[in-house]
């Protein structure tokens, strides 16, 4: 039987996190399990949606918390240059602030680079294809950047998404590592099943100890933690 991680205590001012990587790689589905087991886990929890008003995406956090209770409310983007101002507000004390954003665009003006400078951890959600290295690239590329400027960067982690049967997975994984980044043990699989764990969209979030995203919650909030 497998040991579960234990739930951390966060420090006081609570940490904020970001879910980033292109349209597709199961970002917004994550995002509403992380908050729903952070709520089985008693972790103080709020979501803001970073996606822009108006652009023409499906299966939104916002629009999923609106629709069935995850256990967290869920706020919609506010203005780019208030995104630091509304997560430092809103981040609980000794809980989590979790950011949602939309498919990932290093645009000046856009609001991926604000998430970037507003939260502490960044969860750099990655499908296994040969170009998602250099979607990593361009990620820490701008964390770096931030860095050289005295401006607050976060710490990036990787996890791999949309994970079929095959060995591409393994491949990328071992391409992250050899270039640096870490990368979660916790994979999210693809399945296309109408009950697997990527389709719960606009559907009540049932957490269960010892699955699959009950390990993969805890591993992000570990990381969120330290």
């Amino acid at each position: 039987m497998t040991t579960l991680r234990p739930i951390p205590v966060l420090p006081p001012g609570g940490r904020r996190v970001a879910f980033a990587g292109k349209g597709g790689a199961g970002k917004s589905t994550l995002s509403a399990y992380f908050l729903a087991y952070l709520k089985s886990y008693g972790v103080p929890c709020v979501g803001i949606d970073t996606d822009v008003p108006g652009k023409a995406e499906h299966g939104t956090l916002y629009t999923h918390a609106n629709a069935v209770d995850l256990g967290a409310p869920v706020y919609p983007a506010p203005a780019v240059h208030h995104i630091r101002q509304e997560a430092q507000r809103l981040c609980p004390e000794k809980g989590v602030c979790l950011l949602d954003t939309a498919a990932w665009e290093k645009q000046d003006g856009g609001p991926h680079l604000a998430v970037m400078s507003a939260v502490d951890k960044v969860i750099l959600c990655l499908q296994p294809t040969p170009n998602e290295l250099d979607r990593a690239t361009s990620v820490l590329g701008y964390i770096q950047q931030l860095k050289a400027t005295g401006a607050p960067a976060p710490e990036l982690h990787v996890m791999l998404t949309m994970v079929g049967r095959g060995v591409a997975a393994d491949k990328l994984q071992a391409k992250l590592e050899a270039a640096g980044y870490p990368v979660l043990s916790s994979r999210f699989m693809f399945s296309s099943a109408l009950s697997g764990p990527a389709h719960i969209f606009k559907q009540k979030i049932r957490t269960r100890a010892g699955s699959a995203m009950d390990r993969m919650s805890r591993e992000v909030l570990e990381v969120v933690a330290r």
